[in-house]
């Protein structure tokens, strides 16, 4: 991704970074924290349940950009649903689309089971099929949302501390609290004896 120019440092520059401003150039969307990774999530995982969407990515970046949210998991996420996935993927909506709709759920099942292409490629399954895509992107997104919310921890960020008899600047080592100052050591003042005048 870093030769495809897909990264803050090599981005700087471009003709995107010129349409988009200083925004796109934001930690949160190249920075896995937990608040960008949730965000992505929450508007990544949608997009890719929808069936047969074309530049998936495209629509992924821009969604992470609106909202924040780290691009290169929005864009991770677009390789859940692939021509490998698709069975599971479009039963998955259908039968959810399905049973919204009215129908059992044993009745889904057979009729999916006995023919799949002829069911899930008819006209009445393309309304079951988006309407469970739309249900199952919701419920997976603000899932997945509030899991990494709970769950990620980001690393705190540490302060280099000095090197061991290193002074700070200014020169002078601070002073123990539990140990004064040393002072110069003085005797004690004596008085000179007084003679009485004769």
């Amino acid at each position: 991704m870093h030769k495809q120019r897909l990264s803050r440092s090599r981005m700087r520059g471009t003709r995107v970074h010129r349409w988009l401003g200083d925004g796109i150039l934001a930690k949160a969307l190249w920075q896995p924290t937990r608040g960008s990774l949730a965000r992505a999530w929450l508007v990544g995982f949608p997009i890719t349940i929808v069936p047969f969407l074309p530049a998936q990515s495209i629509f992924a970046c821009i969604a992470a950009f609106m909202v924040r949210g780290n691009i290169l998991l929005c864009i991770a996420l677009q390789f859940l649903s692939t021509p490998l996935t698709a069975p599971v993927h479009l039963s998955s909506c259908y039968f959810v689309g399905e049973v919204v709709r009215g129908s059992s759920p044993a009745k889904v099942w057979k009729d999916a089971k006995a023919a799949p292409k002829k069911v899930l490629l008819s006209a009445h399954a393309v309304t079951s099929l988006y309407l469970g895509a739309a249900i199952l992107g919701i419920i997976g997104g603000v899932a997945g949302y509030a899991i990494i919310l709970k769950t990620w921890r980001d690393n705190p960020r540490t302060r280099p501390r000095p090197l061991s008899g290193s002074s700070p600047a200014g020169g002078h080592k601070p002073h123990h609290p539990h140990h004064p100052p040393h002072k110069p050591h003085s005797p004690p003042h004596k008085p000179h004896p007084h003679k009485p005048r004769t």
